[in-house]
C-alpha cells in the first residue's frame, strides 16, 4: 500500500527532525574540537617562526596564548552559528547525495562554511605578525567525546538519501494526482 501525500509530508518532516538532530550533534563535535585545533596550528606556527618566538618574553607568551585561546572560543561560536543558521544548506534540494562520503566535501555550502576556519586562523596569524603555516581544515577523523565524526557524516548522508527518496516519492504522487485532475477536467468538458 502506498502512502498518501499527507503521510509522505509527515515522513519528510520526521526525516528532517532526525537530520537536524544528527547535524546539531555533529556541529557540536566539530566546534568543541576547534579551540584545540586552533591551538595546535598556532603552536606549530609559533615554533616555526623562530624570530617571532624568540622575541616574546614569558609574559608576552602568556598574553599571546590567552589571545589564541580567546580566538579559538570566538571561532567556535562563529562556526556553530554559521553551520546552524540555515538547515537548508544541509538538506536543500541543491544538495546532492551523489557527493556522499565520510567528509562534508560533497556539500558545497557546508564545505564553504568550514573553509572559513582555515581562513580565519591565517588571518589571526597575520594580525599577530606570525609567519603563516599551511592550514587546511578537515573534519576530525578521530574519536572526540566518544563519537567518530566520519561515521556521523556517513549517517548524515544516509539520512539525506532517505529524505531525497521520500521527496521524490511525494513529487511523483503529487504529479500523478495532478494528472488525474487534469484528465477528469478534460473528460468533464
Amino acid at each position: 500500500m502506498s502512502e498518501t501525500i499527507g503521510q509522505l509530508d509527515e515522513r519528510i518532516d520526521q526525516i528532517k527532525e532526525k537530520l537536524q538532530s544528527q547535524i546539531t550533534e555533529l556541529v557540536d563535535i566539530i566546534v568543541n574540537d576547534l579551540p584545540e585545533y586552533v591551538l595546535k596550528h598556532i603552536r606549530r606556527a609559533f615554533i616555526e617562526d623562530v624570530d617571532f618566538a624568540e622575541k616574546k618574553s614569558d609574559d608576552d607568551l602568556k598574553a599571546f596564548k590567552a589571545r589564541v585561546s580567546e580566538f579559538g572560543k570566538k571561532l567556535s561560536d562563529d562556526v556553530r552559528a554559521s553551520l546552524l543558521e540555515d538547515m537548508d544548506a544541509w538538506w536543500g534540494k541543491d544538495v546532492s547525495v551523489s557527493g556522499a562520503s565520510k567528509t562534508l566535501d560533497g556539500n558545497p555550502a557546508i564545505s564553504a562554511k568550514l573553509s572559513v576556519i582555515s581562513q580565519r586562523i591565517l588571518e589571526f596569524m597575520d594580525a599577530e605578525s606570525l609567519a603563516r603555516v599551511e592550514v587546511v581544515y578537515r573534519t576530525p577523523a578521530r574519536f572526540i567525546e566518544g563519537k567518530y565524526p566520519p561515521g556521523m557524516i556517513e549517517k548524515y548522508w544516509a539520512k539525506l538519501a532517505d529524505l531525497r527518496a521520500a521527496e521524490e516519492e511525494r513529487e511523483l504522487l503529487d504529479r500523478e494526482a495532478r494528472k488525474a485532475r487534469i484528465a477528469q477536467r478534460w473528460d468533464s468538458l
